[in-house]
């Protein structure tokens, strides 16, 4: 009777050694099931939609966008990016003074070197595109890239708070410019090639894209420099259309090359994406978006256009609504990122999940009265999430 025992506890050791086994790996080899989703559509998209055979470097710059997308950290009062070794993020922590040093003489080698691909950045979209265009300045200029912060008066003081981050009333919903002195800091005033009497550049469009041509000389590249560009085309489905119409003009402009039109020099272009929350499918306006920006890269050599977005404000102006959350993500993560990722020199800046995080833990703050727009802190995050995308190592 001794084997058949003998047997029996064999086997029950065996069955505790592969309980242990298993709950090993789940201990130590569990992954986040969001991020795993996001690492897949990245690999597919970059092995698949780009091209059979494509380079490691695609896989790995897809990749950066997920670490990014995924992998801040919050606490009670500041945040702090994982995985760093592996893009070379320059700014890590908003506590990192040193980081924006680094930011700043990396800028200043590209336009020192008149690296004219890293001299220009152009952001489109409303008033949250020019307050992250001020932001980026704030970060390469400090102090002396503004001449004062929106907040420059007992009266706005009690509404949106102190704050540091200039944005400027000049030129607010037009198209305009500005020099950034990388080795100064200092800023210089808004600037177009527009006529004056430009007030809102996104209803001049609407009305005739030819709105965008140029009657004055457009700013030109300085060594040392660093030129900002912010066009404005409003919001809500208006505003689809309004950025098509301006696509449209610097493609004909590409083609002709007889016309100028205004901010059609910029190698580098971000564009806010929530602009119209009512858009959960490509059909509604993103279509003809990707469809432009896909022309216009391949007439353009280098552009390079980011898709940025969908930060807490556009949630948040939705009343927390769970079940238009989840239709919002699964619009970006299956539909909006993957199309975009499917565009040679197109890239996501993915900021949804990390801005509703640094929401929910209080770090990040919206003015008084407004579901829109971000405190200094929430500002400087957005910047710092940009910068770090256009320094981050691929290779």
């Amino acid at each position: 009777m001794s084997a058949p025992s003998s047997t029996a506890s064999h086997f029950l050791l065996l069955q505790c050694f592969l309980g242990l086994v298993l709950f090993a790996h789940i201990v130590f080899f569990h992954e986040d099931t969001t991020r795993t989703r996001h690492v897949n559509v990245i690999v597919n998209e970059s092995q698949t939609g780009r091209g059979k055979g494509k380079s490691s470097v695609d896989v790995n710059c897809r990749m950066c966008e997920n670490l990014l997308a995924n992998d801040v950290v919050w606490s009670k009062s500041s945040w702090k990016l994982m995985d760093i070794n592996k893009c070379e993020y320059p700014i890590r922590n908003q506590n990192e003074a040193s980081a924006y040093q680094n930011v700043r003489e990396r800028f200043r080698q590209f336009t020192a070197n008149k690296q004219k691909d890293n001299d220009s950045i152009l952001f489109i979209g409303n008033s949250v595109s020019r307050r992250q265009m001020y932001a980026v300045a704030h970060i390469l200029g400090g102090e002396k890239a503004r001449v004062n912060a929106i907040a420059r008066n007992a009266t706005l003081s009690e509404r949106y708070g102190v704050q540091r981050v200039f944005d400027s009333k000049t030129k607010y919903h037009s198209a305009f410019e500005v020099k950034l002195n990388i080795a100064s800091g200092e800023m210089g005033e808004p600037y177009s090639c527009l006529p004056e009497s430009v007030e809102n550049i996104a209803e001049e469009i609407l009305e005739e894209k030819e709105s965008m041509r140029c009657s004055n000389a457009q700013m030109k590249h300085d060594i040392n420099a660093l030129r900002l560009g912010f066009l404005y085309v409003g919001s809500g489905r208006r505003a689809h259309t309004a950025l098509l119409k301006a696509l449209d003009a610097w493609i004909k402009g590409a083609k002709t090359r007889k016309d100028e039109y205004a901010l059609d020099t910029y190698k580098t272009i971000v564009i806010q994406v929530g602009l119209d929350s009512g858009t959960l499918r490509i059909s509604d306006g993103y279509g003809e978006i990707l469809e432009r920006v896909k022309e216009l890269i391949s007439l353009r050599h280098g552009l390079r256009v980011i898709f940025s977005g969908v930060h807490h404000h556009f949630i948040n102006a939705n009343h927390d609504d769970v079940e238009y959350q989840e239709e919002l993500r699964e619009f970006l993560y299956t539909s909006l990122w993957p199309s975009v990722r499917k565009i040679k020199g197109a890239e996501v800046l993915d900021t949804t999940k990390s801005t509703i995080e640094g929401v929910s833990s209080g770090v990040l703050e919206h003015e008084r009265g407004s579901s829109w727009h971000f405190m200094d802190e929430g500002r400087i995050f957005l910047a710092s999430l940009l910068m770090n995308h256009l320094l981050r190592s691929c290779s």
